[in-house]
């Protein structure tokens, strides 16, 4: 499960949308009517703001009046669940929220709780458009019934750190990992559709995306051009920058990423002419490097594409060793384990490791700056003989 929570001036508007978005379904109405139109549970919250309008911003009245917060579970988490179960679930979050204590990373004693079970607030469960998987959209008065304010700082590290403790008593599967296998699963979807494009298009780019359940935004350049774009996915908005290896989806590398796929359909430099002194025996073609494709499949579920050049692989496939590694260990899961963190799977090659008996810290673990693809690869293989190394503790 994700969240994420900010406070925003467009209050009615943003309840206006959680209760007459199409298929939305009132979960809970707290210290609210029920049954009364979006604009009347607005008008509710701004009567108890100017009810202690003197007390609240030495009498201004507060610009960003509401809480919004969203709550994804997964489609597996959410399975065949009734109201009931996302009646209890909202109940949680807003008890885990108000508990967690921010007071000493914001130095100020607002930041110590919130109190949103206090506070005038809707919550409507909906349907995502394209995929239909469900989640929470939480609007909630900044003010409790008490005339307190309810803290703002650090708002959206408060629903990350909230779901991130349901997550751990449910034994649900992390934020943080779930945004990098979020941000693996979108990568591969845009190699693929880079692969499969006879020319590189930004409009053909999108449109296959969006064919994939993706939402795109580009972001153009007056003169023509794109400058940037960013992918969402349900309510996780990844920016091209995150994506690939090195930045390779970016709009100033994603072409020559293009054309690494096709190497056969670059285009040759017009040939220049050659003087009369000049020998044929002097000319040396140019070659291009060979480029090595992997789609490797850590789970039933999960299958990531690795591209490597060919020396590199070798390198790979030579140092890659059974001599110290679990007696259940293949050789290829070990070499797969090497490609997977070449290619910047971390996540994915830890699964990979662990699933052939080993498991190592990789804490720190990453390629320095200036290192070539060679010297990568020897360590990449390194790693993966010691990842994929029986555990200690786990043998008798």
């Amino acid at each position: 499960m994700i969240a994420k929570a900010s406070t925003i001036s467009h209050g009615a508007n943003a309840i206006r949308y959680s209760v007459n978005k199409e298929k939305a379904d009132i979960v809970k109405a707290n210290l609210l009517p029920d049954n009364i139109s979006p604009e009347a549970m607005y008008g509710r919250m701004m009567l108890v703001q100017r009810k202690f309008a003197e007390n609240i911003n030495k009498g201004r009245p507060l610009g960003r009046n509401v809480i919004r917060i969203e709550i994804s579970p997964s489609e597996e988490e959410s399975r065949g669940w009734t109201m009931n179960d996302w009646a209890s679930l909202s109940n949680e979050f807003i008890r885990v929220f108000d508990s967690i204590d921010l007071s000493g990373k914001t130095k100020r004693a607002s930041s110590k709780q919130t109190n949103l079970k206090g506070s005038q607030y809707i919550a409507a469960l909906h349907r995502d458009s394209k995929s239909g998987i469900l989640h929470l959209h939480i609007d909630a008065n900044r003010v409790d019934m008490e005339g307190r304010i309810n803290d703002s700082h650090k708002i959206g590290e408060r629903a990350v750190m909230a779901a991130n403790i349901i997550n751990e008593r449910r034994g649900w599967m992390q934020s943080e990992e779930i945004g990098i296998r979020h941000r693996q699963e979108i990568s591969v979807c845009c190699m693929e559709i880079l692969r499969k494009m006879d020319k590189f298009s930004w409009k053909q780019y999108e449109a296959e995306l969006t064919k994939r359940g993706y939402k795109v935004h580009l972001q153009e350049k007056e003169s023509g051009g794109v400058y940037g774009y960013s992918i969402k996915r349900g309510n996780s908005i990844y920016k091209s920058s995150v994506l690939g290896i090195g930045r390779s989806l970016t709009p100033s590398k994603i072409e020559a990423t293009w054309a690494k796929l096709h190497p056969q359909e670059r285009k040759s430099e017009p040939t220049k002419p050659i003087s009369q002194q000049t020998r044929t025996a002097d000319i040396t073609p140019i070659s291009q490097p060979v480029i090595k494709h992997y789609n490797i499949a850590t789970d039933e579920y999960h299958s990531y594409h690795v591209e490597i050049p060919e020396a590199a692989d070798n390198i790979i496939r030579q140092n890659c060793s059974l001599e110290e590694a679990h007696p259940l260990a293949k050789l290829e899961e070990i070499q797969h384990t090497a490609l997977l963190l070449f290619a910047g799977y971390l996540d994915a090659a830890t699964s990979m490791a662990t699933s052939s008996g080993g498991g190592s810290d990789t804490g720190g673990w990453g390629r320095d700056k200036d290192e070539d693809e060679l010297e990568w690869a020897r360590r990449c293989a390194r790693m993966a003989n010691s990842m994929c190394k029986r555990r200690k503790g786990l043998h008798r």
